[in-house]
């Protein structure tokens, strides 16, 4: 490897150095970072399709667009953490600031778009007579308001590091690492809290439903809402307890990474090493949940990827019928031109 041959330490993800002796852990853990983020690119991708798409026109809400918010910035780290990895296993590495700084860059962005999402959920659960009042304002300034928002986080997060002296950056590098783990678990807590309210609220309000209307033992339509109602707070459940699990707890070995002077170095950084994977899962599960779960997206999913294949095939179609309709032209043309030789050598023949 690169590494071996210049004989430094190994860096990996741009700020856990190890010892030479490490270089099996690190393979394991940036090959497991590569798979992952392949699978985050592509599962990304078709969400963010989807929403753009829109086949059924029913994804212009404003979960869908933070939703798109949130895998434009998961598609971008992850295009990030990916070439990474082709270029380490090709004998070449990305610079260790452009992975910090970008990585950092769609991280606030992530923390944002899931925060917005939160309050969104809370506000369309919890207090949703004054979230329809709201929503539509909303809705008209949200596109506008997120874009501004990634201008602002670009040029707090990777404009001032070229303004500062060399021996400043790895004091704003650690500041912004440190920064950015405690909103990942300030964020998770705040999910706990909100979601418990909005579970709350979901519950109580399905036991108003089935005392009033007998949704339990009545209509068809009636189990229906049942099960849909069902499968929103199940979902929900399953993205808040997975972020939670899988965030909460490596923020905080990053920041006694980043902060602990006593502490065995080499062991917080081979924790480090294997807690980054396991705090940018959600950025993977998370799209494949909301692709799956939910029967809108599932199904825009289907007709989108369908709509997709059946114009690649129809093109192909059209390709091969123009193809075969110049073939008969040219056949015409050929017989017709044969045919008007043969006449002429009739007429000739007589006349001699």
């Amino acid at each position: 490897m690169a590494n071996l041959s210049e004989g430094g330490p190994l860096v990996v993800f741009g700020f856990i150095t190890l010892p030479q002796k490490y270089e099996v852990e690190k393979d394991v853990a940036m090959s497991f970072v590569a798979l992952m983020s392949f699978v985050a690119i592509i599962a990304n991708g078709i969400l963010l399709l989807v929403i753009i798409k829109d086949p059924f026109k029913q994804l212009r809400t404003i979960t869908a667009i933070l939703l798109a918010f949130n895998s434009a910035t998961n598609l971008g780290s992850s295009l990030v953490l990916f070439l990474d990895n082709v270029f380490y296993w090709f004998h070449g590495k990305l610079s260790p600031e452009l992975i910090i700084y970008f990585c950092s860059f769609t991280t606030c962005l992530y923390i944002i778009g899931n925060l917005l999402h939160t309050m969104n959920t809370y506000g369309a659960i919890v207090v949703a007579v004054r979230y329809a009042i709201l929503a539509p304002k909303v809705r008209r300034y949200l596109v506008q308001s997120l874009i501004l928002t990634w201008v602002v986080i670009l040029l707090v997060v990777i404009i001032p590091p070229y303004t500062l002296p060399k021996d400043k950056v790895p004091i704003y590098v650690k500041g912004i690492l440190t920064l950015i783990c405690v909103l990942l678990a300030l964020l998770a807590i705040t999910f706990g809290c909100i979601y418990t309210k909005i579970f709350q609220t979901l519950y109580a309000r399905k036991q108003r439903l089935s005392l009033s209307f007998h949704l339990k033992r009545s209509t068809v339509r009636g189990r229906e809402i049942n099960k849909n109602n069902h499968n929103v707070v199940k979902t929900l459940f399953v993205h808040v307890l997975f972020f939670m699990i899988a965030t909460a707890p490596g923020s905080l070995i990053v920041l006694v990474f980043l902060h602990c002077a006593t502490c065995d170095p080499v062991k917080l950084q081979l924790a480090a090493l294997f807690t980054i994977p396991i705090i940018y899962s959600p950025m993977v599960f998370l799209p494949l949940l909301w692709l799956f779960r939910l029967k809108q997206y599932k199904k825009a999913m289907i007709k989108t990827l369908c709509f997709w294949r059946s114009d690649i095939f129809m093109r192909r179609r059209s390709k091969t019928l123009n193809i075969q309709g110049s073939t008969l032209n040219l056949e015409h043309m050929y017989r017709s031109a044969s045919e008007s030789c043969t006449k002429e050598l009739e007429i000739v023949s007589v006349a001699v």
